[in-house]
């Protein structure tokens, strides 16, 4: 890797030159930007541009390890005749997942009457309706077959009820019933099983569900599934291809093991998926047998991310739409923590829970705005905002635009501010 003096431009190889960072941090402040391709309760793809490697993977870890979900902590054990011994019991109710679409995604929540408040920070003695959740599980077998105890046997018991909280926010044992089958067919093919009872046996508990992070514990897990995926850039050499004979042709296109390259009808090699690229580098290896080396190159773009984010069950924890939402509301909160911490900058706003969708400004209101926006003062109000919310971010920017051009890793971008992304998230 070439130095040339700032850190903040260095870059770091890891392969065939390739870099993990490219984004000329010592000229301008990341911009980055994400494009949805797909959004829905169960999957969610989409594109994260105009950064590097350290975002996207600061993004994905978040989504891992730090947006929040409900799970069960505490297993009161009343009676137990079945045949697994209590801690067994005790594990398995922990890993059941539970609903936790109202949870609250970041502290500042809690205090505007939304959320959960985690146990460790709440100020009752052993639990109350904003930080528990407690359910009960008392089944008998009375007849003289085996009994399944699924998740479908886990009921709130209603000691800790909130009266403002509507159903959909209610934290139930999941997945939910499908109402297009029976209780039996639902208990078999839905049913998350417990353990099995044999007659005259029982199983009776009450447990409590808590608010917390995977961090703390894996129970804790949000999602199936959080991986990017690197743009592959893939440079033929068609001067090099011509070259081959038609068997080394096809013994070329069968080298990759996802079928990346292919054949067109006048027997030429082009790039036909080019998405399914594992940088395995067969393709490469397969030129430098031909004696062809510049043949085929291959390489990422380090300034483009595929997200896949998969939910666990279609009704949770959380959707996928809400963890992605949540990652970018805590990877938010958490800059203005630094930001705190480095400048004594107090800030009380961050991304929202629900994204505010803005009517379509009028045509001379956009073209004056526009000729404004190059003059506007560091403290002057921000479009959408007011006046003590433009002044309060002044001092941020100024801050963050010393920082940028002395070319520092740590600056730090805020929703309104420049360079922010098209949905605000903090880079």
């Amino acid at each position: 890797c070439a130095w040339n003096g700032s850190m903040a431009a260095a870059s770091l190889c890891f392969y065939a030159g390739g870099d993990w960072m490219t984004f000329p941090y010592d000229q301008e402040p990341r911009k980055p930007k994400i494009k949805v391709t797909l959004a829905t309760p169960e999957l969610v793809k989409f594109e994260l541009t105009d950064t590097d490697v350290s975002m996207a993977n600061s993004l994905r870890r978040v989504m891992l390890a730090e947006v929040p979900t409900m799970a069960i902590e505490i297993v009161n054990i009343i009676d137990n005749e079945s045949v697994l011994f209590d801690e067994f019991l005790a594990h398995r109710m922990g890993l059941l997942p539970l609903s936790s679409h109202a949870v609250g995604d970041i502290p500042p929540d809690f205090g505007r009457g939304r959320g959960f408040n985690e146990y460790k920070d709440c100020n009752c003695f052993d639990g109350c309706a904003f930080c528990t959740v407690e359910f009960e599980l008392d089944v008998s077998n009375p007849d003289d077959k085996v009994l399944n105890v699924t998740h479908f046997d886990v009921k709130e018991s209603k000691k800790y009820e909130r009266e403002d909280w509507s159903e959909e926010k209610e934290v139930k044992a999941l997945p939910a019933s499908e109402p297009k089958l029976d209780e039996d067919d639902d208990r078999r093919e839905n049913g998350i099983l417990i353990v099995k009872l044999k007659k005259d046996q029982r199983l009776k508990m009450t447990c409590q569900a808590r608010k917390g992070i995977p961090k703390y514990h894996a129970k804790y897990m949000p999602v199936a599934t959080t991986i990017y995926q690197f743009h592959p850039v893939v440079e033929l050499n068609q001067d090099d291809v011509e070259t081959l004979n038609l068997d080394q042709k096809l013994d070329f296109v069968q080298s990759c093991p996802r079928k990346v390259f292919d054949l067109d009808v006048e027997d030429r090699v082009y790039v036909k998926n080019l998405m399914d690229c594992l940088f395995c580098d067969e393709c490469v290896s397969k030129a430098k047998v031909f004696g062809k080396r510049d043949m085929v190159k291959v390489h990422m773009d380090a300034n483009k991310f595929y997200f896949t984010v998969e939910a666990i069950t279609t009704g949770g924890p959380r959707s996928a739409i809400d963890v992605v939402r949540a990652a970018c509301r805590v990877l938010d909160y958490k800059y203005s923590l630094f930001l705190k911490d480095a400048y004594q900058d107090e800030i009380t706003e961050w991304l929202p829970v629900e994204p505010k969708v803005k009517a379509p400004r009028p045509a001379a209101a956009g073209a004056a705005l526009a000729a404004s926006r190059p003059g506007r003062a560091a403290g002057a109000a921000v479009p959408g905002g007011d006046e003590t919310d433009g002044a309060a971010r002044g001092g941020s920017q100024r801050r963050l635009a010393t920082a940028c051009a002395e070319g520092r890793r740590s600056s730090v971008v805020r929703p309104g501010d420049v360079g922010c992304g098209v949905i605000g998230v903090a880079s």
